[in-house]
């Protein structure tokens, strides 16, 4: 592997104290002045972030420290991340992003469930990336530099239905591979008369995706809500999925899923006992019914995959 793009995250050692100093000193210097509080901190990061309870980390391309941050504990529950700093030479190379997931992920591993951080809006491209990782702005109050206009934080704990909707993507990106494999022809053979073929199950499949959809969305607006069923020997038939395009069904229902699979962990906790019912079904939590949309892929494919259900 070639050096200069072999890129680690280190966590904190005293060796690395110079390079925490010599990279913030060089970014705050160059945009703003050196407070007192700046000093303090990049010359005894152990005294101000370390024994509190807080974390360094560091990015090395190669051999060379090229980009660091910190987080520090300023509640029970609740960490700062600062003092994050890339090297000129190296930026572009997409580090900050690098070491802002890594903070954020080894302060959600330390229990902490909320990460604040205190910038300025002068730094248009760092608060464009706090965007994309995450935070969202807050209401700003007094702090402790002069520079800082601006406060965001992040939810450091994991959506409820993130692990549902990683399952779920996992399912059909390893399907989309195995469909793939069927011819046109291989697809559209019915096993008997009554029996749908490849094409229809996933048909069907694709009509509850589209059916479910806003299903998950309606279902949030209220603590009650009544949404139609549907007939889904009728739907198969009206689409007429032996005539579609194998691969182009394959990609629809993909497509249809992984959009789900990114709505589900927007889903609000509160959200999740509010209670649908599905036209002559017995009412069931929004919770109960995402998760037994996998549930009834997975049973499904199995209808694809008779022989192999491991998919």
């Amino acid at each position: 592997m070639n050096a200069a793009n072999d890129i680690r995250i280190l966590s904190w050692h005293p060796s690395y104290q110079p390079h925490f100093e010599r990279l913030n000193k060089a970014w705050i210097s160059k945009f703003f002045r050196l407070e007192p509080i700046d000093i303090a901190v990049l010359e005894h990061p152990e005294d101000h972030i370390i024994a509190p309870g807080g974390e360094v980390l560091f990015v090395a391309v190669g051999n060379q420290i090229a980009g660091t941050v910190a987080y520090r504990p300023v509640a029970a529950d609740t960490v700062e991340m600062t003092k994050m700093a890339v090297d000129e030479a190296y930026q572009g190379r997409k580090l900050g992003w690098a070491l802002g997931k890594a903070i954020i992920d080894r302060a959600a591993e330390m229990g902490f469930s909320k990460m604040v951080l205190y910038s300025s809006r002068k730094l248009t491209p760092a608060i464009t990336m706090y965007h994309k990782l995450g935070f969202e702005e807050v209401e700003l109050e007094k702090g402790d530099y002069e520079r800082c206009d601006i406060k965001m934080e992040i939810s450091l704990q994991e959506p409820p239905l993130a692990a549902l909707a990683r399952e779920l993507r996992d399912v059909v990106l390893r399907t989309e591979v195995r469909l793939l494999q069927f011819t046109d022809e291989e697809a559209g053979i019915r096993p008997s008369p009554e029996k749908w073929s490849r094409k229809e199950v996933l048909g069907h499949l694709t009509d509850s995706a589209l059916n479910n959809y806003p299903r998950f969305i309606r279902a949030q607006q209220n603590v009650f809500t009544e949404v139609p069923g549907y007939n889904q020997d009728f739907w198969v038939e009206a689409r007429q999925y032996m005539r579609e395009d194998w691969r182009e069904l394959v990609q629809i229902w993909k497509s249809v899923n992984l959009h789900i699979a990114r709505l589900l962990p927007m889903i609000p906790a509160e959200a999740l006992d509010n209670i649908l019912v599905i036209g002559p079904n017995a009412p069931a939590t929004l919770r109960y019914v995402a998760e037994d949309y996998l549930r009834h892929l997975q049973h499904h494919l199995t209808q694809i995959f008779p022989v192999h259900a491991n998919y």
